[in-house]
């Protein structure tokens, strides 16, 4: 697996969807309508990519199986400054359509690993949506742990 540096035309097609996808997943995840998410989805990624590719801290790669072949997937990694050292967060790893089922997530679950340490990270985390159980089931199997848990109930007016 390799990572390459997205480029321009790779980030403006992911941000062209990934916003929308993130609100879509937001609200599913915590029975919301899309509208109620949506500002707050804005303004993250507004505050976390201010200068594209080019913004502070922010990784964003392009996943082919080898140099030069097609794309398969992508990830977006974050780095900041910890007292226990420098970490890595995946805001967003993503497997095309029709590379699922084939061990491609791990692959590039493994990459993006391998490219935190190389930039200096002792530990990475993420986030998961909790319907999302294929996902889940990849990062425990690579060692992800919980490390805390969101829940909701939704209630019934009387």
């Amino acid at each position: 697996m390799q990572l390459d540096p997205m480029t321009q035309a790779e980030y403006d097609a992911y941000i062209a969807t990934s916003v929308d996808n993130y609100i879509r997943d937001t609200a599913r995840a915590w029975a919301r309508p899309p509208e109620e998410v949506e500002e707050r989805a804005r303004k993250d990624f507004a505050e976390l990519l201010p200068d594209g590719l080019a913004s502070p801290n922010q990784h964003l790669f392009t996943a082919r199986l080898q140099a030069g072949g097609p794309a398969v997937g992508l990830a977006w990694v974050g780095m900041s400054e910890r007292p226990s050292g420098r970490a890595a967060y995946i805001y967003d790893i993503f497997v095309n359509a029709e590379s699922r089922g084939q061990g491609v997530g791990r692959r590039l679950l493994q990459a993006v690993e391998a490219k935190a340490i190389e930039l200096g990270a002792t530990r990475i985390g993420l986030n998961v949506f909790g319907y999302n159980t294929a996902a889940r089931s990849l990062y425990e199997s690579a060692g992800f742990r919980v490390g805390g848990m969101g829940m909701f109930k939704m209630l019934e007016r009387p």
